[in-house]
């Protein structure tokens, strides 16, 4: 049986894990289409490495939800921040039943490691037919977490952390430490020039070794995250003139980790990458095992460094493996893969349908409960009032999804459309605006 799946993603984090996703599940097994939600600052390559991969579309969320081939799908995967995956799941639900349309198997997961807030990340994606996670330690918490509740009941599936199946990793390798950074972590800007000057020091202990900095983006590019000084200025800050082995490097990190024997980071997924590509990796532990860090997620891995007193490269190089036993309870296992949504999903098949979630319990407030037009229309009165027309724009939309034929939905949404400030000011003036 191949399933047809569609998934959903925006940010480039979301979707580098839809792309992993796609890449395990399997030939013959899916045909996966991906719609990657137009947004400012998604690097041209991930985009560019999703449509080598299969078909790409680019619709925004209103569009997507009134394009009629979702029907042709056998299950929707979203990748999308906290409350734009409950908004998902609301609004598709009540615009299948406003158009008479059969729903599809809606399910959801992870752009990689849980670092923190597990708790927060499950109660947004409570009612969709499956959450993915990792393994073992995410599963135990959300068991742990939803007992002796009404949501027990709560369907999950374990998908790992292998993202780069299907690549054979490289025999000879060179002396080369590959650094993955990550925007904001650390977010302050005098630990990512003590960060640079630990790399620069060890770098000049290691005059076999090259250092290699993979930025997260390159300057002119965005993130989902923003940070004030990218790590090519922080380079310049904090060093001036660099030692000759340490450079800044934008070749894909996928490549430089097929060739290099370390790589380095602070909590990064990459970490992952690296196992499956063949190249030791190395924890920061220079800063502590910080929550805002994400680095008390790899505690017992045993790969966690100091660089600042490590002797040289040589010596890092030769430091243990990570832990198997951890390995395993993370979720980095061969018996955790795509594989085991592709089956699960087609269990769901079996069944008689999706039946739609109750997700609202007297005593019980979580975050993924049904989104009220009321709701949606007083937060986009609010979103207007501290000037930021995009979010209630956003919020109209959905609206007028689960109300399409509410007038005064459509009229202000209309005003709000409008591209001339002072046209727009006036529309406001003479529409009516949602007063609770």
């Amino acid at each position: 049986m191949t399933l047809k799946l569609l998934l959903v993603a925006d940010s480039d984090s979301q979707l580098l894990a839809a792309q992993a996703l796609a890449q395990g599940a399997g030939a013959g097994r899916a045909a996966i289409t991906v719609n990657a939600v137009p947004r400012e600052g998604t690097p041209a390559a991930v985009l560019e490495a999703l449509e080598r991969q299969g078909e790409l579309w680019r619709q925004s969320l209103r569009q997507l939800l009134n394009e009629p081939r979702l029907d042709g799908f056998d299950a929707i995967g979203v990748y999308l921040t906290g409350s734009k995956l409950a908004e998902f799941r609301s609004v598709y639900l009540a615009s299948r039943r406003q158009l008479g349309r059969p729903t599809r198997p809606l399910f959801c997961g992870f752009n990689g490691v849980v670092l923190e807030r597990f708790e927060e990340a499950i109660a947004w994606r409570l009612g969709y037919d499956l959450i993915c996670l990792n393994g073992p330690r995410d599963q135990a918490r959300l068991e742990l977490m939803l007992r002796h509740t009404p949501f027990a009941g709560q369907r999950s599936v374990l998908t790992g952390l292998n993202r780069q199946r299907g690549v054979e990793p490289q025999g000879g390798r060179l002396n080369r430490l590959v650094f993955a950074e990550q925007v904001v972590m650390p977010a302050e800007a005098a630990e990512r020039r003590r960060l640079v000057r630990s790399l620069a020091a060890l770098a000049r202990r290691s005059p076999d070794w090259e250092v290699l900095i993979k930025p997260r983006v390159a300057p002119h590019e965005s993130t989902f995250h923003t940070v004030e000084t990218h790590i090519d200025q922080t380079l310049v800050e904090a060093l001036g003139s660099p030692p000759a082995n340490l450079r800044i490097s934008y070749e894909p990190l996928a490549a430089l980790l097929a060739s290099s024997r370390v790589m380095a980071t602070v909590s990064s997924t990459a970490f992952f990458d690296a196992l499956d590509l063949g190249c030791k990796p190395v924890v920061l532990a220079d800063f502590g095992l910080r929550h805002d860090l994400g680095t008390p997620f790899f505690a017992g891995s045993g790969v966690l460094r100091q660089l600042e007193s490590a002797a040289d490269l040589e010596s890092l190089a030769a430091g243990p493996d990570p832990d198997p036993d951890w390995l395993e309870w993370v979720g980095y296992h061969p018996r955790f893969t795509a594989e085991n949504l592709l089956e699960a999903l087609e269990q769901l098949a079996t069944e008689a349908g999706p039946a739609e979630p109750v997700l609202q319990h007297p005593g019980y407030v979580i975050n993924a409960a049904e989104l009220a037009t009321n709701q949606l229309r007083r937060a986009a009165e609010a979103a207007l009032g501290r000037r930021d027309l995009e979010e209630a724009v956003r919020l109209l939309e959905i609206a007028q999804l689960q109300r399409p034929d509410h007038r005064n939905i459509a009229r202000r949404l209309a005003a709000m459309r409008i591209a001339n400030p002072i046209a727009r000011r006036l529309a406001l003036l003479v529409t009516p605006r949602f007063r609770a």
